[in-house]
């Protein structure tokens, strides 16, 4: 069958992200909170300077002391257990009342037990300590500053856009994170990435109204990773317009193995120059939806396409929910969301799966009901060793005929296709070592490294396969966003494909590499100019497993990998016009994704998911029909971010209904 090579073809790609859920129950902690009555916990202060809270624990219990243990959930997914005894033994002093300080980086938890003399468990708790949850709660007024300078600062929201000045008048990068109330009760925090100009910039905010009334915001400014504002409170009155955007037409739209193509609009058109969202849904039953991650592009004469394929791992259907965003919401709202026909990528295992029953016929072999990995042992062992080799070339070419992106969906999706793929593998008697250079092994535990894929697409009459990794040279024009970039050039020895496209796709399984939170972990696969080719984050492109702290990650070529932290996810223009003659590049680059940033997730339509995911790997929420508000009380916290269309704005992050 003829291969097909998939490209980004969109004007500007502007949503990518992480979705965080912490799994041990945690609640915000910005005012005196208690354990069962028996400890209280208040934050005193917010030291600027090394981004910390000092917090002040104390108990009038008697014969009993109080036992901490500081961490970061993403280091080890601990059991209470563990952090029971972490405590104990961490703990120097026994005393009832103790100041602790706590980092303010994403996922810090703060776990505190109360313990009895006889050093049993009375009670405990885990909290979470991200800083801009922790400012921009109730009562965070009592917490001081210290160990740095406060700019004065001014805003004022309009068109559903936030727009503040801070008294330094200085230009330069960073972020406004803001918090609202609404008048159904609903509570929204949220951070933006963006640039300042002689100490002003704006934020999208658009996704966090909704109905007519006055929103009260909170907000305060980080700049180069540094508070500098207070928290400050200022009121956006709204009026909700009645017209809304038109849809676009979905009976254009073509939605097939993981592409999604959405044809150019006319230049008189009203869509013209506006900014779609492409939201990915998946199902195991075609009844119950989840929703999860977003990718954007702008419309315009020429035909948009979207490879989705990272985003396709695990479940069985697929459909796209397509949105027109509106960038003024005072006189029109966003268009109503169209969906696009159901992708069953059980037909792409499906496929594979009759390939390799064709070719089993045509080697001579009895006709199969299923190829799969048990099957084809049988047929494989129970055979000479003449026509051993005969199956083994048989199946190693079927998988090799079938379509590239058809394999890789059902590689990334069906357990039983990669099953069957490392059979065939086995049968090959190629051999695959890791071939890891000296300073690699620094970053990375190398015992850890598993490769499925890569004997298949050896070169004729070779019979062995390396997997080579090597430290490359820092990328020069990597843009500023990326922290900690650590270049891999990774590739396969004794195959020739490996840069310019594989036969059969692999799938690579390495450690985090050592000094990369993998919280805000990105990986840019780079194409040889220097360009991104794919941008694969936690949930779209690769899957963390918090045990072993290993991502895996499927390819159909080899080339440089740049592991980094994003501290946001794409940049959009403050002012967006209308193209007038708008193309689209032919690889333009994927935005990265932020920690404080994670997956664009819409509201859910029931209390809470049918389905938990492992820390760092959920993203999305289930839906059935139309949204609607949900909450499920000290529920782990589930920040939730958004990519705005006039600037890289993020907008939800954490939803409570109050009581």
């Amino acid at each position: 069958m003829r291969k097909r090579r998939m490209k980004w073809n969109v004007l500007a790609l502007c949503m990518a992200a992480i979705l965080i859920v912490t799994m041990l129950p945690t609640q915000v902690l910005t005012k005196a909170e208690t354990i069962n009555g028996k400890v209280e916990i208040k934050p005193i202060s917010y030291d600027i300077g090394e981004n910390a809270f000092n917090y002040q624990i104390t108990t009038s219990e008697e014969n009993a002391y109080i036992a901490y243990y500081v961490y970061n959930l993403h280091e080890y997914n601990y059991t209470r257990d563990e952090l029971f005894n972490l405590a104990k033994e961490t703990t120097e002093q026994k005393d009832q009342q103790v100041e602790v300080k706590v980092s303010g980086k994403a996922l810090e938890q703060l776990y505190v037990a109360l313990i009895s003399a006889e050093g049993d468990l009375i009670c405990s708790h885990v909290y979470d300590s991200t800083f801009y949850a922790r400012l921009l709660r109730d009562d965070a007024e009592s917490i001081e500053y210290v160990n740095g300078t406060l700019d004065d600062v001014s805003a004022e929201v309009k068109n559903g856009k936030i727009i503040v000045k801070d008294s330094s008048n200085q230009s330069g990068e960073g972020s406004i994170y803001a918090f609202t109330h609404r008048m159904n009760g609903g509570e929204y925090l949220g951070g933006a990435h963006t640039y300042f100009t002689d100490g002003e910039a704006q934020a999208d905010i658009s996704d966090c109204i909704s109905e007519s009334g006055e929103y009260l915001f909170k907000y305060f400014i980080v700049k180069n990773g540094v508070v500098t504002t207070k928290v400050n409170t200022v009121i956006y009155n709204y009026t909700k317009p009645t017209a809304k955007l038109d849809p676009v037409n979905i009976s254009t739209v073509k939605w097939k193995k993981g592409i999604l193509t959405i044809p150019g609009v006319d230049q008189n058109s009203q869509l013209m120059g506006k900014l779609i969202e492409a939201r990915m849904y998946r199902s195991n039953d075609n009844e119950q939806w989840l929703r999860g991650n977003g990718r954007g592009a702008w419309l315009g004469n020429q035909d948009i396409e979207l490879d989705l394929n990272d985003y396709i791992k695990d479940y069985k259907y697929y459909k796209v929910g397509i949105v027109v965003k509106s960038n003024d919401i005072d006189n029109y709202l966003n268009s109503d969301e169209v969906f696009t026909d159901i992708y069953d990528t059980t037909s792409s295992s499906e496929e594979v799966d009759n390939t390799l029953k064709d070719v089993l016929v045509q080697a001579g072999v009895d006709s199969v009901d299923k190829a799969d990995a048990d099957t084809l042992n049988k047929i494989y062992n129970e055979a000479d060793e003449t026509k051993k080799a005969e199956i083994a070339k048989a199946l190693r070419d079927g998988l090799k005929e079938t379509d590239t992106a058809t394999l890789r969906t059902a590689m990334q999706t069906n357990s039983d296709t990669r099953a069957t793929v490392e059979a065939i593998e086995k049968m090959s008697g190629i051999t695959v070592a890791n071939d890891v250079s000296e300073d690699v092994k620094a970053y990375i535990d190398t015992a850890n490294i598993k490769v499925l894929g890569a004997a298949l697409n050896a070169d004729d009459g070779v019979s062995n396969v390396g997997l080579k990794i090597t430290k490359e040279a820092d990328v020069a024009t990597l843009d500023s966003k990326y922290k900690n970039a650590i270049p891999l050039g990774i590739t396969l020895t004794n195959v020739s494909t490996a840069a310019s496209g594989l036969a059969v796709p692999v799938t690579i399984t390495i450690p985090v590499p050592r000094g990369i939170d993998i919280s805000k972990l990105v990986i840019l696969h780079m194409n040889a100019d220097g360009t991104v080719n794919e941008n694969f984050s936690n949930g779209n492109g690769y899957s963390y497993d918090l045990n072993s702290r290993t991502i895996t990650f499927t390819v159909t070529h080899f080339s440089t990998f740049i592991f980094a932290e994003a501290d946001d996810t794409s940049t959009t223009p403050e002012n967006p016009t209308t193209p007038e003659n708008p193309t689209t590049p032919e690889n333009p680059t994927t935005p990265g994704s932020s920690v404080t940033n994670p997956t664009t997730t819409a509201e859910p339509a029931q209390s809470q998911a049918t389905e938990t995911d492992k820390a760092a790997s959920a993203t999305a929420e289930t839906v059935t029909s139309s949204p609607k508000t949900g909450d499920n009380g000290s529920m782990a916290v589930i920040w939730v971010l958004f990519a705005g269309c006039a600037i890289t704005a993020f907008c939800y992050a954490k939803k409570r209904v109050r009581r």
